[in-house]
């Protein structure tokens, strides 16, 4: 029968599939996999996996940090808790070890097993618990009652919510304090009494404050060894100095790390409320959550009475209600938990006290008693399948004087809080899988939304067991500062993994009050809606003193400073600035990636007034990036170099473009003459019939990381204009053939590709065409937009061209600079909530994306703004409209 009852429990513990955890099990999680691969009790070797996100404490203080680590001299960490649970299961985690090892032990299936086997594993002690208590309870009463005290205790107490379901220490301390009393009430043979005082001293190490119940059942044992008392002390004294041992070696602290540091504000100022608080109150109260008990404090005096055990009763009770009392003078709210988590260990020595009580009772009390124990199952199982913790926040969060109202509130008691959302799916076997692949700090003035200040864009991918997830989450140094539920479809891991489930997600947090210096940022992901997290990953980024205070618009020339001084700040280490892709024509959920077309834009934007924006030095630096691009064969890929660190993150592997290719050489040295001729070559054979040049340099069946539209490989009009300005360098008979087949072309529907809704860039490649003599009519409702927040960049675009055409005058001088304040007006706001929409993909591709950039935005104000002002060199005096201003004077 106690097999039987502890397998049904064993079934119905695992039937929810999923883990309750909390911090406080974070290392007895991992540790045992670290005592068979590191031989190390110290939490160094498995650091980030047990802070799951959290920045390892440099003090004791908790605040943000991983407060369940505690960091000892020589720099090493350790557990909070004492770490009896992880080196009892060590040997019980060996299948998982050699599994690991066979597969490599990736983190992210580190993870799972590990989730796996502390759920196996607290399943199994409670278990356990539960089939020693019945043989425990069959030498008090009959086989009927044992069997139904025992189902009471598996399932209508906090060992099922509680010790079932993760490695807390409660679940040892059962296991250890029933396996015990099982010994104590048996015959005093040697073995017996050796194993019972070792049990009975490992049950205080487990678990400090359980050093009183260890107390009560020391003191009967020393009575119940007789003349061998020797043995029970001597047997005791291994775990005992087995643990000192530990604090001292590795804690450094003869009382170990739980006892290092206990803040003034884990104390209780009301003992009485304390009291009541852990028997009553409706979120903590013991008889609130297994009400069946109750008929202990009721029956009392019955239980006072029996002969039978009167020893063993009045030792374990005294112990329990000392236990009971020392808890009250401590912040009874347990910290976030299920129920009466606290009192969990002295459940069966509580149990132990019921058979006198229910044999005795009447039909209306038995009656009764099957009432509340009922009403403990379903509360528990509640707990089992609905509870996420959520219900705990207005418990724990409440501070001040009146801190504890909260947990005598009825609707923050967890079995009512909890049902308010749907019950929690499974998801303990859930694969995860997913990495981070950009974490990038915005400089000031371009965060998404409009707002100011430094932010930080983080973007990856993850699936779960195939499928999208319900969430992730960004925590920076343990503090999560934003999440996102919504996925979108990333074509590389569709291409790599055949799943098509949405994969992507970008998240943009605020890094209001981090301070410099380096931080730790970690994404967590939930499979399911209330499902434990996991840690995806975590990686580190380093926040720069914050630079000198970017100028605030006054006036033009101020605006002038402050783009200058933003472009700076968002330009990369490698010379470099990102560009923002979005799924729609509204600047929303903005994701970054790395491409060499932008960066030779701005080269062309900012150039010509690079000298008098002080941005000379910057484009420098963007030109060695780009003269970098180029490869071996001389052609240069959309997302740059293959080997290029960022490959993977910001981009990937793309197959070689035209277009990129005819930007790079253009605007660099370019490379060797060899490099030339092999570029020209391999332009031409990819040139059509018409005249016009295709995009990739590549056949069809080579295509890497692309998702072409109807046409695989069109002729966009876009492209046709750099070629063409690349050829008019370097081969100017071909340069005039593209011109000729362009204007034919000029109104064909099948080259507007990439810009058909983004004509900015193909404003502004007019005005450098005309300059070449190269003068393509194509269609004016080309040249407008019906993207909302483009009409401006539209105008900026249409200034520069007809500046460049030569056509000024006083009344245009005052138009562009009205144009001009309006961009800047609160501090270019405007860039923050609509920048320039440069181009997008082929919008007959399975994936539409829009690019936009607002560090082009910058570059273009900063064009027209000192362009506008050259022009007014050559004007006459107007005295009445341009402020008295002429002739450069």
């Amino acid at each position: 029968m106690a097999l039987l009852l502890g397998t049904m429990a064993f079934v119905i513990y695992n039937a929810n599939l999923r883990s309750i955890s909390a911090a406080d099990s974070y290392a007895a999680r991992y540790l045992p996999f670290s005592i068979w691969q590191n031989h190390d009790l110290s939490l160094d070797p498995i650091l980030p996996m047990v802070a799951q996100g959290r920045k390892p404490p440099p003090t004791l203080e908790k605040g943000d940090t991983a407060h369940w680590i505690v960091k000892v001299a020589g720099d090493r960490y350790v557990s909070k808790f004492p770490v009896v649970v992880p080196v009892v299961l060590a040997p019980l985690y060996l299948p998982a070890v050699i599994y690991l090892n066979r597969s490599g032990f990736d983190p992210l299936l580190f993870d799972q097993v590990a989730r796996i086997m502390e759920k196996l594993c607290a399943s199994l002690m409670a278990a356990l618990s539960v089939g020693l208590l019945y043989l425990l309870l069959r030498r008090r009463t009959d086989r009927g009652w044992a069997v139904i005290l025992s189902l009471v205790y598996a399932f209508g107490t906090t060992t099922w919510v509680i010790s079932s379901q993760a490695l807390w220490m409660h679940g040892l301390a059962q296991l250890l304090i029933v396996a015990t009393m099982l010994l104590l009430t048996g015959p005093g043979t040697m073995p017996r009494i050796i194993l019972a005082g070792f049990l009975c001293a490992l049950i205080a190490a487990n678990r400090q404050p359980d050093a009183i119940l260890a107390a009560g059942l020391g003191i009967y044992g020393l009575w119940w060894a007789g003349r061998r008392v020797p043995l029970f002390v001597l047997s005791g004294l291994v775990p005992v100095l087995l643990s000192v041992a530990y604090n001292l070696v590795v804690v450094g602290n003869v009382a170990g790390a739980y006892a290092v540091h206990v803040p003034a504000e884990n104390f209780n100022d009301n003992f009485l409320e304390g009291v009541a608080g852990l028997l009553v109150s409706p979120t903590r109260g013991l008889f609130v959550f297994s009400p069946f008990l109750l008929f202990i404090a009721i029956f009392v005096r019955r239980i006072a009475r029996e002969p039978s055990g009167r020893g063993l009763t009045a030792a374990v009770g005294c112990a329990a209600l000392v236990q009971l009392l020392l808890y009250a003078m401590i912040d009874w709210r347990q910290g976030m938990s299920w129920g009466p988590r606290w009192l969990t260990d002295m459940l069966p020595m509580l149990m132990w006290m019921l058979p006198p009580v229910v044999t005795s009772l009447s039909r209306i009390g038995r009656a009764a008693f099957a009432v509340a124990s009922l009403a403990a199952i379903l509360v528990q199982g509640i707990g089992a399948f609905w509870y996420t913790g959520v219900s705990e926040m207005p418990i724990i969060s409440a501070a001040g004087p009146d801190r504890m109202r909260p947990a005598w509130d009825i609707r923050n008691a967890a079995f009512i809080a909890e049902l308010r959302h749907p019950r929690v799916q499974p998801d303990l076997n859930v694969g995860l899988r997913g990495s981070i692949d950009v974490s990038i700090v915005l400089p000031v003035a371009q965060g998404a939304g409009g707002e100011a200040g430094r932010q930080i864009e983080v973007q990856g991918w993850a699936l779960t067991n195939n499928h999208s997830p319900s969430d992730v989450a960004v925590l920076i140094d343990g503090r999560q500062v934003a999440g996102s539920s919504t996925f979108f479809s990333r074509p590389d891991v569709e291409a790599a993994l055949g799943e098509t489930s949405p994969a992507g997600w970008a998240v943009t947090a605020r890094l209001d009050g981090l301070g410099p210096g380096d931080h730790i940022l970690a994404v967590l992901v939930r499979a399911t809606e209330g499902g434990e997290p996991r840690l995806l990953g975590q990686t580190t980024f380093v926040l720069e003193p914050r630079p000198e205070a970017i100028e605030p618009v006054t006036d033009l020339p101020s605006a002038a400073r402050r783009a200058s001084q933003v472009l700076s700040s968002g330009q990369q280490a490698d010379g470099s600035w990102l560009t923002v892709y979005t799924g729609g024509t509204r600047f929303e959920e903005p994701r970054l990636e790395l491409n060499t077309y932008l960066n030779a834009i701005m080269l062309d934007v900012a150039g010509p007034v690079a000298e008098a924006a002080g941005l000379e030095d910057m484009l420098a630096k963007t030109r060695g990036f780009l003269s970098g691009q180029i490869e071996q064969t001389g052609l240069v890929r959309y997302h740059g170099r293959p080997d290029a660190a960022t490959i993977g993150r910001l981009g990937c592997v793309i197959t070689p473009d035209s277009d990129d290719t005819a930007l790079a050489w253009r605007v660099t040295d370019g490379g060797s003459a060899g490099q030339l001729a092999s570029v020209l070559a391999t332009l031409k054979q990819y040139r059509r019939p018409d005249g016009l040049y295709r995009t990739w340099l590549a056949p069809r069946d080579q295509y890497r990381c692309l998702d072409p539209g109807q046409d695989p490989n069109p002729a966009d009009v876009g492209i046709q204009m750099h070629i063409f300005q690349f050829l008019d360098q370097v081969d100017q008979p071909a340069a005039h053939a593209l011109c000729r087949a362009l204007s034919a072309k000029a109104g064909d529907d099948d080259i507007w590709v990439y810009y058909a809704g983004a004509p900015v860039m193909v404003i502004l490649r007019l005005a450098d065409l005309e300059k070449a003599g190269c003068l393509p009519q194509f269609p004016q409702a080309r040249l407008r937009t019906d993207v909302a927040g483009q009409y401006i960049w539209v105008r900026v675009a249409g200034e520069i061209r007809r500046i460049e055409a030569g056509e000024v005058s006083h009344e245009a001088y005052r138009q562009t600079a009205r144009l001009l304040e309006d961009i800047a007006e609160d501090d270019f706001s405007l860039l923050s909530r609509s920048p320039p929409l440069l181009y997008h993909n082929d919008l007959s591709a399975t994936v539409r994306r829009f690019y936009w950039s607002q560090d082009i935005g910058y570059a273009l104000w900063l064009r027209l703004y000192f362009e506008n002002e050259r022009t007014l060199s050559a004007l006459p005096c107007d005295s009445a409209g341009a402020g008295g201003k002429c002739g450069g004077k």
